[in-house]
């Protein structure tokens, strides 16, 4: 369902905005505009498909186009400065990373496929401003993988193992977020209560500030944003 934001930040229902994914109970699990505001990009988890979406210039959205993923258990999609749509993979065995670019009808076209991350249960990505690099959460083995982002979209691990920074063990970090200005890296530790802090360095691997207490441990947080 689209809204349209008002002058003052209230949201206004956008008339026949509503669309509908493949099915009932897929698992949509996130929603993405990509940079030039074309493309809305879904991931179904139940399906393991990701939808695309072009957006009219009322706000409507056009025909429903199904693309499969390119690997295992894709659970999430956030698009980059540049366009292209990274999606973090659960896998079956282990965690993975895939990237796409969105061609004219809609159709992703794979440009890495199933990239490991070596860890358990990556849900979400976070991508930096400037579109240099992406890093994947995985929450089943309390560390975060990084990559970089080449021109033609092509992700790179940043170390042999892609692993650029360890949480406390069993922190569940269920999702990660990068400041505005590139610097930082957040990481959500849900079960033990705390948010990591890491700075991102030159070369995209991330170096630790500070873990911040104060959140009730395993009350089930959920997701974090940062400015």
């Amino acid at each position: 369902v689209g809204f349209q934001m008002g002058f003052r930040g209230e949201l206004i229902p956008i008339a026949n905005s509503t669309a509908f994914l493949s099915a009932n109970a897929v698992g949509g699990s996130l929603i993405s505009i990509s940079p030039d505001g074309q493309t809305l990009a879904v991931v179904e988890r139940l399906t393991n498909n990701i939808d695309t979406f072009h957006i009219n210039p009322n706000g409507t959205l056009g025909p429903l186009v199904i693309n499969p993923s390119a690997g295992v258990g894709a659970f999430s999609g956030r698009f980059a400065p540049d366009g292209k749509l990274i999606v973090s993979e659960t896998g079956s065995t282990i965690s993975a990373i895939s990237s796409y670019t969105v061609l004219s009808n809609g159709k992703l076209s794979a440009v890495t496929q199933s990239l490991t991350t070596n860890g358990d249960a990556n849900c979400w990505n976070a991508i930096t401003p400037n579109g240099a690099f992406v890093y994947a959460s995985n929450a089943g083995s309390s560390n975060i993988s990084g990559f970089s982002i080449g021109q033609s979209g092509a992700l790179t691990a940043l170390t042999t193992s892609s692993v650029v920074a360890s949480n406390p063990e069993n922190a569940t970090n269920l999702d990660i977020a990068v400041s505005g200005d590139g610097k930082f890296l957040y990481s959500l530790n849900a079960k033990v209560g705390t948010v990591g802090v890491f700075a991102i360095q030159s070369n995209g691997t991330l170096s630790e500030v500070d873990e911040l207490p104060g959140f009730t441990a395993a009350v089930g947080f959920n997701g974090i944003a940062a400015l």
